[in-house]
């Protein structure tokens, strides 16, 4: 858990780059006035598309083929230095910029801020040279860094080529790497592919989708504000001040220069809006991002290097992570600016491709300095100091997970232990089985390709045994498509309806604590036999059974009424069914589907089921079933957000013609108790709707956060929650062979609903509102996160 944590901090410093050269020139650049160190200056080999940036202490390396070579550096507010290196030179060189003296006004001041005039043209001038920009190669050094509190945990570097192509998005080949010793190297991800330009219209940070500084759209999002005019070389150098027009939009704050004349980004310094953050466990996220451009003299103005700090703290009750600091510095350089790139690379889907046998070549591996830290870090930190040390978490949650890991002490420690590997423990408990305790087994014989499952238990209420076995053999497969073989046995107690849902074991815990038991119950033995065809279409599978079942009532005069808390007046007793045999063929195709969530998470699923049963297939009963389900979910407001709002539909239904048993009706789920998870009528509480045609439209949509981010409540936007709005409908009707069954719906049920979201991160309220009838109900469920 905590170095899959640690590897998604470090994705999102987005990554690193390098060069090959011959000869290296280094030196520091100081004020020539102050004396003062200038990190970030930039360093450009006159008359070529290569160049790098001074560290933070200042100091600066670069390498160069041949010579001489004229070497030009430059600072905003300075004057640019330009130094010739030949055979004879010093290999290192000192050099002192002097502050300009000459402020120089461009912009003719009216009512409207100059800033947002100078920012038009800009994204004028930038619509011209990039629709001439196809593509582009580059070579890049980058270098990451994680730090707790106290020191440097780890340092990762890499040297790489950056492809980049016109509709066809970068590729990033990782050349040779660096790292720490308690980092191995297949661990070393840094890299450039997700290095953000801050040229581009869209900016990605962190999943967010925000809309840049030159965007076409620009002015209708932020305000730009001149604030001073610096110079360098001659050139006025615009400083302006970039804020949010739209507060509930992710976009940047900060300041951006501007190369007069020229009307092009020359330097950045933003951050992210307080929109661009992270539910709990998250509690503290911070990002700056800090970036430079040059046209190397030519038309295209592109990234020289990428300088991110981060901070991210993640925390809940009982479990609290040192804070994570992390920092990136990346170059590119070495552009090749609209070339013919080989289609073999962007052949490749994967964004980033790392250094192996195919790709490695004899290259001489370039950084931009270390500093006096960094370099100690290397000498002092070994491979014992792992991920996992660094960022030990502390509460009582993290001792009882160490106490788990170390000791294996806890007092259920040693139940696993009782069985062999595949053996594992099955319990249930309802009003007519009572207790029930049994055994499951599980193996798979991989060259056989064959899975199987058996189970087995005894329910001291019934006097009933459970037993049954499950056969899945594949025994075709063709590219990405599968043909298994299903065989199964079991004589169980059966539910009566079917829940979309609620399991046995869900309502086992409900109805033990005192809740309702939401089913009816049933002997059913089983035979089936049938194939399964997966990915028939894209993430489609197809099932066919046939199957032969002996339906029997199960009677009782009592039923079991133990429970912790007296929620009920009186358990239910246990109704019959229509007893005999059923025959039947079924089909089910679904696609794209997914376990039961809950509504945890949004789903775009669809699933068709249909049965058939006659007297001719040696049935007593005689019907046709066809049952449809569908999730969907739509992306609505705020969309550039990580967590747009979302819309969440579910709509299911059905029809069963013929003569069916009871226990082949249809159902629509309520509450179980006082859980109300999405896909239900919140306020049919205790059992389920029962009928021949059923069906359920239900639909939320989740607002997240926005509610309370307009009414200024900072509390409950810091902490995650959300609100969210419901309503549903559903029906259940039989025919006048069930016309009398209580379970079904007297017209259609009606209702909606508000919820409060993500309560400490765990919880979501709901508060139901019937419509067609009077009636409010309240209950609880999982948080919706996506």
């Amino acid at each position: 858990m905590r170095f899959r944590l640690i590897s998604f901090t470090i994705l999102l410093l987005l990554t690193p780059v390098y060069v090959f050269s011959q000869t290296e020139i280094s030196g520091t650049i100081y004020d020539g006035q102050t004396g003062e160190t200038l990190p970030a200056a930039t360093v450009i080999l006159e008359n070529s598309l290569r160049g790098t940036i001074s560290n933070e202490e200042g100091k600066y390396s670069i390498q160069v083929d041949q010579l001489p070579v004229t070497i030009r550096v430059s600072y905003i507010g300075y004057e640019s230095f330009n130094v010739v290196v030949d055979e004879n030179s010093p290999r290192v060189i000192d050099v002192r910029l002097f502050p300009s003296v000459t402020q120089m006004e461009e912009i003719v001041v009216t009512d409207r801020d100059p800033g947002l005039t100078i920012m038009e043209r800009v994204i004028e001038r930038k619509k011209l040279w990039r629709a001439n920009l196809d593509s582009y190669q580059s070579e890049a050094y980058t270098r990451q860094i994680l730090e707790n509190d106290t020191s440097i945990v780890s340092i990762t570097e890499s040297s790489s080529t950056l492809y980049w192509q016109k509709g066809e998005g970068h590729r990033e080949i990782q050349k040779s790497t660096r790292q720490t010793s308690n980092i191995n190297a297949d661990e070393n991800f840094a890299g450039v592919r997700y290095l953000p330009n801050f040229y581009d219209d869209n900016v990605e940070i962190a999943g967010y989708n925000i809309v840049g500084i030159t965007h076409p759209d620009a002015l209708s999002y932020y305000h730009f504000k001149l604030l001073e005019t610096l110079q360098m070389d001659g050139v006025p150098v615009y400083k302006i001040e970039v804020t949010p027009k739209r507060k509930l939009q992710p976009t940047f704050k900060g300041v951006a220069f501007v190369l007069g004349r020229q009307y092009a980004l020359v330097d950045v310094d933003l951050k992210p809006n307080e929109v661009v953050n992270f539910p709990p466990p998250v509690q503290d996220f911070d990002l700056s991002y800090k970036q430079q451009f040059s046209n190397y003299g030519r038309d295209f103005w592109l990234p020289v290097d990428m300088r991110i700090e981060g901070r991210i703290r993640i925390g809940l009750i009982g479990l609290q992570f040192p804070a994570i600091n992390f920092k990136q510095v990346s170059r590119i350089s070495d552009y090749q600016v609209n070339v013919s790139i080989p289609d073999s690379i962007f052949n490749n889907q994967d964004t980033f491709t790392k250094a192996d046998t195919t790709y490695k070549e004899e290259v001489t591996f370039v950084e931009i300095p270390l500093t006096d830290e960094e370099r100690r870090a290397y000498e002092t930190i070994d491979s014992t100091q792992t991920m996992e040390e660094a960022f030990r978490p502390e509460g009582f949650l993290a001792r009882m997970l160490d106490d788990e890991e170390e000791e294996r002490s806890g007092p259920l420690s040693g139940i696993g232990n009782l069985f062999p590997d595949g053996v594992g423990l099955r319990a249930k408990y309802n009003r007519v089985e009572g207790v029930h305790i049994g055994l499951n087994y599980q193996n798979e014989i991989s060259n056989l390709s064959l899975n199987t499952k058996i189970f087995g238990g005894y329910s001291f209420n019934s006097e009933t045994w459970d037993y049954g076995t499950n056969l899945v053999k594949q025994i075709a497969t063709l590219d990405r498509i599968s043909l298994d073989l299903h065989l199964q046995y079991q004589q169980t107690m059966d539910t009566q309806y079917q829940s979309n849902n609620y399991t046995v074991g869900m309502n086992s815990f409900v109805t033990l604590i005192g809740g309702d038991d939401y089913f009816n119950y049933f002997r059913n033995e089983q035979l089936g036999v049938g194939v399964e065809v997966k990915n028939i279409l894209d993430k489609t599978d197809l099932k066919i059974m046939g199957r032969h079942e002996i339906h029997r009532s199960t009677l009782t005069d009592e039923v079991v009424d133990f429970r912790l808390f007296d929620w009920v007046n009186e358990r239910r007793l246990n109704p019959g069914i229509s007893e005999g045999t059923v025959r039947s063929v079924s089909a089910e195709i679904g696609y794209n589907v997914q376990e039961r969530n809950f509504g945890f998470a949004g789903n775009r699923q669809i699933l068709l089921k249909g049965e058939f049963s006659n007297s001719a297939l040696g049935s007593d009963f005689d019907f046709s079933s066809l049952m449809v389900s569908i999730d969907w979910n739509f992306g609505t407001f705020y969309q550039r957000r990580l967590f747009a709002n979302t819309l969440d539909i579910h709509l299911s239904g059905g029809t069963i013609l013929g003569t069916p048993p009871i226990q082949k009706l249809g159902s629509i789920d309520g509450s179980l108790s006082r859980f109300t998870p999405f896909s239900i009528l919140k306020t049919k509480p205790y059992t389920p709707y029962v009928g021949n045609n059923f069906g359920l439209a239900v639909a939320e949509h989740n607002f997240r956060t926005i509610p309370f981010e307009i009414l200024g409540l900072n509390y409950f936007v810091e902490k995650g929650w959300g609100i969210i709005l419901f309503g549903g409908a559903g029906f259940a009707e039989g025919t006048d062979e069930f016309s009398g069954l209580s379970m079904q719906s007297d017209g259609i049920h009606s209702e909606a609903g508000v919820s409060l979201n993500s309560i400490f991160g765990i919880l979501r309220l709901d508060f139901a509102k019937r419509l067609d009838a009077p009636g409010y109900f309240f209950g609880f469920s999982v948080p919706r996160y996506f």
